[in-house]
């Protein structure tokens, strides 16, 4: 009996040690909520092909019928299923940084710029991931027109700032637009370019608080959306045509966005205390109700005709569960949440992405529904 005794009790003091090892280590000291606590959430798996490597994100935009997310990260395009964040393929071939997205209004392919010693605007197959062309343009944004028959791209130094309209099957030039300038009035280039919902006129804009309005089918420059008391933003200007094409908006200075009439160049609206971000600091919903731009670590949605916040989106916040791992202590993260913003053209969701992960909101309440993190 005493020797059974010994047994059981010899089993159990070794026993005793093991019977943490299903925890991490330290986990039975370091409190739940500890806001210094390391980074633990996961990356998703990297099944890079080819030269292809994840870095700082520098993209994002929705399918035309919002089923698909592409985001540009590094030198490669990753397209996920919009709803569940679900990879779906993986477009491989650029040489260096992939600097912006657009999808063909049939979204069936989609045009990326590549920068630097890449030099190219790629055609991609967003179902395979497949490069199906190439173009060799220098250029820093490209833009499809409504009836995706033609590209808009540009404008670098090397192509004395021109904006390139191209054939979109061919890459053939159709024609060269040119004009854009910054404060002092000097050949500026665009960084940001935009097709008007009709497709009657092409806006651009670069760092300086100028945006400029062309003739699409002339290439003739109609105006220039000018304010003189910021010369430069110290970060990228956007700018984003409303759904009827009747308004534009583009960033003015610093931590201020304007509301501008395109067919007369008035500016309607100017809306301050907006943080400066590095582009695509606010977009308008499909509806063309409201505009959406970021605050803190908020979301603020806001009222076109009214000009009143409409709501404030605030899932990034600790509470969220989305930002605690599987043990329950919040996620510690210096991920700027908010440089990219785009609208799923249901309207029902919006996503934001940082230099490293990609947020899904529900912007009826405001609740962070998914992470894609990088």
């Amino acid at each position: 009996m005493k020797n059974r005794f010994f047994s059981i009790l010899t089993a159990l003091l070794i026993a005793l040690p093991l019977m943490n090892c299903g925890l991490p280590p330290g986990s039975m000291e370091d409190p739940l909520d500890d806001p210094l606590q390391e980074p633990k959430q996961a990356s998703l798996h990297d099944e890079a092909k080819g030269n292809t490597t994840k870095d700082d994100i520098n993209d994002i935009a929705y399918s035309p019928d919002g089923t698909k997310l592409a985001v540009a990260a590094g030198n490669g395009i990753w397209v996920y299923d919009a709803q569940t964040g679900q990879k779906l393929a993986q477009c491989s071939g650029h040489i260096d940084k992939v600097f912006n997205l657009a999808f063909h209004p049939d979204g069936k392919t989609m045009a990326s710029v590549g920068l630097g010693q890449d030099g190219t605007i790629r055609i991609w197959d967003v179902h395979t991931g497949k490069n199906l062309r190439t173009f060799k343009y220098q250029a820093w944004d490209v833009a499809y027109s409504p009836d995706g028959k033609t590209i808009v791209c540009g404008s670098e130094v090397s192509d004395n700032y021109n904006l390139n309209l191209l054939d979109a099957d061919t890459g053939k030039l159709i024609r060269t637009l040119s004009g854009h300038t910054n404060y002092s009035g000097h050949t500026d280039y665009v960084m940001s370019l935009a097709f008007s919902p009709d497709g009657k006129t092409i806006a651009g804009a670069g760092n300086s608080a100028n945006a400029s309005l062309w003739d699409a089918n002339t290439g003739k420059l109609l105006r220039t959306l000018t304010v003189e008391t910021y010369p430069t933003l110290g970060s990228n200007n956007s700018v984003t045509f409303s759904p009827d094409g009747r308004m534009i908006v583009s960033q003015i200075g610093p931590g201020t966005i304007g509301l501008w009439d395109v067919h007369t160049g008035k500016r309607l609206q100017a809306i301050t205390n907006v943080p400066s971000i590095q582009k695509a600091s606010s977009v308008f919903s499909p509806d063309g109700k409201m505009i959406a731009w970021r605050k803190s670590l908020d979301i603020v949605l806001w009222d076109v005709n009214t000009g009143k916040e409409v709501r404030t989106l605030t899932g990034y916040r600790e509470n969220n569960p989305l930002r605690r791992d599987r043990f329950g202590r919040y996620i510690w993260s210096e991920d700027a949440p908010f440089v990219f913003l785009a609208f799923n053209p249901d309207g029902k969701t919006i996503a934001t992405a940082g230099f490293y992960s990609v947020h899904l909101w529900d912007v009826n309440t405001g609740y962070l529904r998914k992470i894609i993190q990088f």
